[in-house]
């Protein structure tokens, strides 16, 4: 589950960076892939670049449809109308933290 998060979270940081280097900024809206950890989720999610990056500065925190959320494993930590925001805790978190090596992240 961990590597298929990690796999749409490095996605959607290509996507975020083809979106700045086209010139949109922060209050510019992208579509994410959803990064939870369910198999064969195609979920894309509306956010933009400035609400992207707030919520990834945190390695533990993921943006997921509603509905994706793995109790489990996370909590939900934000709501908004196009996604949840979760943060991985126990095992999940400790994983989550080490497979993500984005800079400013803590």
């Amino acid at each position: 589950m961990a590597k298929n998060e990690a796999m749409h979270r490095a996605v959607n940081r290509e996507i975020e960076h083809v979106a700045e280097d086209l010139g949109e900024r922060g209050a510019d809206a992208i579509e994410v892939l959803c990064e939870c950890g369910q198999p064969g989720c195609t979920s894309l999610l509306s956010l933009t670049i400035g609400d992207y990056d707030r919520v990834h500065r945190q390695r533990d925190r993921f943006i997921v449809a509603q509905g994706h959320v793995d109790l489990e494993l996370e909590r939900v930590v934000e709501e908004a109308e196009e996604y949840l925001v979760v943060d991985k805790f126990g095992e999940a978190e400790a994983t989550a933290k080490e497979e993500e090596r984005r800079e400013g992240t803590s």
